[in-house]
């Protein structure tokens, strides 16, 4: 026996089919459209595509693709593709009221298309938006569009693997874990010290190196840091094993492919507070917005401006603190 779907038209559609956007949102509605397909293996090679070198990050150490990159990419694997976004009237594609409003972006050829996603409109700090502006509206076509991209194409979408860490409804702020060895770190260098350096390397004798050329052979190994980072196991999981899994995913979700990919301490830190944030959601910790951003952020100082074994240090006595 052969199913049918049922469709639901409102009489009142039918009085207003000279609308177009009212018949494609009835259309919508009954889920009547040709679908675009995208094949598995350019999706996985999307995925799996490094970006690394385009991811960004907020105030908050939030991950999130630039959208240029994002766009160049939909260009040069899928020309023909384009995102798009549902009206509620013509040429307004915001829907919803005060307080809750939302976009509908979709991925289409034309002709074909995927289905729409729900896009809620926010601030930059990620606050649902109570009044629209123009420049409200067209940043968060910006960042809709990129979303729409990740979800049918896969370019980026492991950066929103933690986008929804539980959060308490506790609207108290409390004080995040103090972490003393931050105020043991090392500044940075000024740059006093290294024209100093620069004056040492031309004033070192020949066939001596210099200090200089021994600050180049001790440059920063994301690598070995990220693996001394696992084998030290600060996040305490059963094993060794599954904390390289963890930090593995950590490199994965932030667009690296590999160790030799972090190039920096900041990139090091980038790995370290994903780790966290991971596990954080893994244990279903409740930790509040303003808390949270203060304590990735403490961590991430810590990683930036501290060595491998204050960054152990300090994401344990993170740990410890939600024990």
């Amino acid at each position: 026996m052969i199913a049918l779907k049922t469709m639901f038209y409102n009489p009142a559609d039918f009085a207003s089919m000279d609308n177009p956007a009212s018949m494609a949102l009835t259309d919508r509605m009954n889920g009547i459209f040709a679908a675009l397909e995208i094949p598995p293996e350019k999706f996985t090679a999307a995925y799996e595509l490094a970006i690394g070198e385009h991811v960004e990050k907020n105030y908050k150490g939030l991950s999130y693709l630039s959208w240029p990159f994002a766009f160049r990419h939909l260009k040069e694997q899928f020309p023909t593709f384009f995102v798009s976004f549902e009206e509620s009237s013509i040429g307004w594609p915001v829907f919803g009221k005060e307080g809750c409003w939302l976009l509908r972006p979709f991925l289409t050829d034309g002709c074909r298309r995927t289905p729409a996603l729900v896009f809620p409109l926010m601030d930059n700090k990620h606050n649902a938006l109570v009044e629209l502006n123009a420049r409200a509206v067209s940043d968060n076509i910006q960042r809709a569009s990129v979303k729409c991209i990740a979800t049918f194409t896969g370019l980026g979408l492991k950066l929103y693997s933690g986008e929804d860490i539980p959060k308490s409804d506790d609207g108290t702020v409390q004080a995040p874990p103090k972490l003393p060895l931050q105020q043991e770190t090392a500044k940075p260098a000024t740059r006093a010290s290294a024209k100093k350096a620069a004056v040492a390397k031309d004033d070192a004798p020949a066939g001596t190196a210099s200090p200089a050329a021994t600050n180049a052979a001790s440059e920063f190994n994301g690598k070995e840091s990220l693996l001394g980072f696992c084998k030290a196991n600060p996040l305490g999981y059963a094993d060794e094993r599954t904390s390289m899994m963890a930090g593995k995913a950590a490199l994965e979700a932030i667009g690296l492919a590999r160790g030799d990919d972090i190039k920096d301490k900041a990139m090091f830190a980038n790995v370290v507070t994903t780790a966290v944030t991971a596990w954080i959601k893994e244990k279903g910790i409740a930790i509040d917005k303003a808390t949270m951003a203060l304590e990735i952020g403490t961590l991430r100082s810590v990683c930036e401006e501290g060595s491998l074994e204050q960054a152990i240090k300090g994401v344990e006595l993170f740990v410890q603190g939600k024990q």
